[in-house]
């Protein structure tokens, strides 16, 4: 009965230890921004001879590296997939070749500015004059009619 308090009285071993000797173990090595748009770089040729343009097209696109962590912009919801597939690799690679385990990507679709089609003489005009205000006046000046 003895030998039962005192198990129960013992102080928990939490689970934070464990977790602080594998956070010790991942590698941190410093890099800096060219080393890493270098190692981007690569890894989009690796994909490009590999036949995996579709892929290597996304990773050409803009991206934003905030520390260890990278968010690739990707174009509209269809390309979300392509990327997912590379992902695991692009990250493995990324890792090995600076030599740090914290770095972490995430992907973002970009929304597109979605513009109003003009389709008629007018509305060419208007879109015009609204640009170019000074095409007001020449049409007042020298009385031009956008419907003729």
């Amino acid at each position: 009965m003895n030998a039962l308090k005192s198990v129960i009285n013992q102080p928990e071993v939490k689970a934070d230890a464990s977790e602080e000797v594998i956070e010790s173990n991942k590698r941190s090595t410093p890099y800096t921004d060219d080393v890493f748009a270098a190692a981007w770089k690569k890894f989009i040729e690796i994909s490009e001879s590999q036949g995996k343009h579709q892929e290597a097209l996304i990773l050409k696109d803009e991206y934003a590296k905030e520390e260890h962590t990278i968010t690739v912009f990707i174009a509209n919801e269809a390309l979300e997939p392509s990327f997912e597939k590379l992902r695991t690799d692009l990250l493995e690679y990324l890792r090995n070749e600076l030599k740090n385990d914290h770095i972490q990507l995430r992907s973002v679709i970009k929304e597109i500015e979605k513009q109003k089609m003009l389709y008629t003489d007018k509305e060419k005009f208007e879109h015009l004059k609204r640009k170019y205000p000074a095409l007001k006046d020449l049409q007042e000046k020298l009385g031009l009619d956008p419907e003729f």
